[in-house]
């Protein structure tokens, strides 16, 4: 997984990503775990939330194009 960015608020280049499996309610009564990457900058702190199923697809797709 690649997130390479620079912060939106300071401009450093700078960051640490955590992945976070949080519960979600699909339409009805089920629940399922979804997965996240958070994206914190190590210079100013601000945060970015990332859905893992959609980035991990989009990573898939680019390394097949490759």
């Amino acid at each position: 997984m690649s997130l390479d960015f620079r912060c939106l608020k300071c401009g450093s280049d700078k960051y640490q990503v955590k992945t976070c499996i949080i519960p979600e309610k699909d339409p009805g009564l089920k629940l399922e775990l979804g997965k996240y990457y958070i994206k914190t900058c190590l210079l100013c702190g601000y945060t970015e939330m990332y859905n893992a199923k959609i980035l991990d697809k989009n990573e898939e797709v680019n390394l097949a194009k490759n």
